[in-house]
């Protein structure tokens, strides 16, 4: 191994614990919040969930794997782990993607039309189809545990060279890092060119104002998570189509580059909560609810506020009340003043 790939995989001894303390906490907060009330009548949540446990899953894996490769422990070199390390670390991050998917077509859905969002027809059918997609997803992921073979002699987890991997390999990539990315920008184009069109009618509806302000809410966070999630995945989706179609591109520097990448692509799965705060006002609402922060403060505020409009429409009736005096002093005859 290499000096280049040693410096790569040891700074991972540093990086993988707080990956993987910011992964568990930052996504058990996002379930958290996603579950209360203000949030979770929408379909969109329910993808976000979804994406919340698998990014919770895929960490947990994959930043032990990692962390232990800094001290040339690594679980792959058998003939099991050799099978199964591709399939667990390509299924989960392929799932979570389907998440962001749904998602990204769930917020076109929703501005087609003026209807409701949050019945619970429409919620059973949204976590049939998580259900549904997480399963065919698992099966589409199988012919991973066939792509890679044990070589005892070199001791080396190897891709088999030979056509139907290749075309495997290659649906695989397709559908990962060009398919995807096109659905979710595509999506995401077309839903905002949908509220352009129907906000004058939106903003008519004063009996749904406090729901559209949650689905506009879910779609602005939907949308930054997906540009990040975009600069985050795209750089180690191209270093793997390299190292898979040409043999030439596995030297040391481009496989440190490619490790370097993992870790980089890593952050997307932790990072979607400080993006939802960024983003989302009722998200953050429910943050400061959860610690306690909110209700007293928001009453207080609203009692001040509301204090301090009776004050000022008092003391505008005293002014025009003393304007309104003064004028008619100001018009009486001499004597009677």
């Amino acid at each position: 191994m290499s000096d280049i790939i040693t410096q790569v995989l040891r700074t991972n001894i540093y990086i993988q614990p707080i990956y993987f303390f910011l992964s568990l906490v930052t996504n058990t907060l996002n379930m958290r919040i996603l579950c209360s009330r203000a949030l979770r009548s929408s379909p969109c949540t329910h993808y976000f969930l979804a994406y919340a446990v698998f990014s919770i899953i895929y960490n947990g894996i994959l930043c032990p794997t990692q962390f232990l490769r800094g001290f040339s422990i690594n679980w792959a070199n058998n003939y099991i782990g050799c099978k199964t390390h591709a399939y667990i670390l390509f299924l989960i991050p392929f799932q979570a993607n389907l998440m962001i998917i749904l998602a990204s077509f769930d917020r076109y859905c929703s501005s087609l039309k003026l209807s409701r969002l949050g019945s619970k027809i429409k919620i059973r059918k949204t976590r049939m189809l998580i259900v549904i997609s997480t399963i065919g997803s698992a099966l589409y992921m199988l012919p991973m545990l066939t792509t890679y073979n044990w070589n005892e002699i070199d001791k080396k987890c190897l891709l088999y060279p030979n056509a139907l991997v290749r075309i495997y390999i290659f649906s695989q990539i397709f559908l990962y890092y060009i398919v995807t990315p096109i659905l979710m920008t595509l999506f995401g184009l077309m839903t905002i060119n949908k509220i352009r069109k129907r906000s004058p009618d939106i903003l008519a509806l004063k009996t749904f104002m406090r729901g559209r302000r949650t689905q506009r809410q879910l779609t602005k966070m939907l949308f930054l998570q997906i540009i990040i999630h975009l600069i985050l995945v795209l750089p180690f989706g191209i270093t793997y189509t390299m190292n898979s179609f040409r043999s030439s591109t596995n030297t040391p520097s481009i496989i440190a580059l490619r490790l370097a990448f993992v870790t980089w692509q890593q952050s997307d799965y932790f990072i979607s909560f400080f993006l939802y705060i960024l983003s989302g006002h009722v998200y953050r609402r429910e943050l400061l609810r959860i610690f306690g922060f909110n209700e007293t403060r928001y009453k207080s505020s609203r009692v001040f506020v509301g204090n301090q409009k009776t004050i000022n429409r008092k003391v505008q009736a005293i002014i025009v009340i003393a304007q309104t005096t003064k004028a008619i002093v100001d018009g009486l005859p001499e004597k009677h003043k």
